[in-house]
């Protein structure tokens, strides 16, 4: 596993997205690790992670957390995860909810619906035609029209770039393991401050997905931003979100 350890301090750990990597959080790790100490890491098949054998789901992820943090004897931890990576915090917090400090989920879902599976299962299908057929299936549903257009040029390097190292496989596999989850029933039992953050027009898991889970994880939190989908750290978001996961972090740790 490809993971980086920075700051010292109260620990928050960044869990990033389908087809992201560590690199994902740079921004905010930059920002954060002044004041804490920021674990990142890749995911199984992502990054600089290897994939392994055998079959990938969002509990094998957690453990993959868990004996990392085991091995960088972590206490007590901030979960921030984006989409994905919002799942496995979930989980995590679900499994071990003593070890959580808070929760941060981006853009996440705690089961999918029929319209996101719908969604899933076309972003497979591109993965099993190419890294740029996905690519260009998932830009729209995760960016706004005018970021698109105002950033054409450098969205279409970073396809030519990622498209060199991406392992569709890895991809696929945790597609896969999204559309297998479900922690609907448990998530009454999670006590743990939790922020929601989500995007007003989320093309991957509508706004709809994340009123629910405010409202199925008792005196949760939810931040809608009105300029954006499903990727929120895009522009002057990017210093918004890092003022409020600052912001609820230290309420939360007083």
């Amino acid at each position: 596993m490809n993971y980086k350890v920075e700051g010292n301090g109260e620990t928050l750990v960044f869990l990033h997205g389908l087809s992201d990597n560590l690199l994902y959080w740079e921004f905010l790790a930059s920002s954060l690790k002044e004041d804490y100490q920021v674990i990142r890491l890749d995911f199984r098949g992502h990054g600089e992670s290897e994939l392994g054998d055998g079959e990938v789901t969002i509990g094998q992820y957690v453990n993959d957390l868990t004996n990392l943090l085991k091995k960088l004897d972590v206490g007590k931890i901030n979960l921030i995860g984006f989409s994905l990576g919002g799942a496995v915090a979930l989980d995590f917090a679900v499994k071990y909810p003593k070890k959580v400090s808070s929760l941060v989920l981006m853009s996440s879902f705690f089961k999918i619906n029929e319209d996101s599976k719908k969604i899933l299962i076309q972003l497979k299908e591109a993965l099993e035609s190419s890294f740029e057929d996905f690519y260009d299936l998932i830009l729209p549903k995760v960016l706004c029209p005018e970021v698109i257009n105002e950033n054409n040029e450098e969205l279409e390097v970073l396809k030519g770039i990622a498209s060199q190292t991406a392992n569709t496989q890895a991809y696929i596999k945790a597609v896969d393991a999204c559309l297998d989850f479900d922690i609907e029933d448990k998530l009454s039992e999670i006590d743990i401050p939790t922020l929601i953050l989500a995007g007003k027009y989320d093309g991957m898991f509508e706004l709809d997905t994340q009123i629910q889970l405010q409202s199925k994880i008792k005196d949760s939190k939810l931040v809608v931003f009105d300029n954006a989908k499903h990727n929120l750290l895009v522009g002057k978001n990017n210093l918004e979100i890092l003022e409020i996961i600052k912001d609820f972090i230290k309420k939360e740790s007083k």
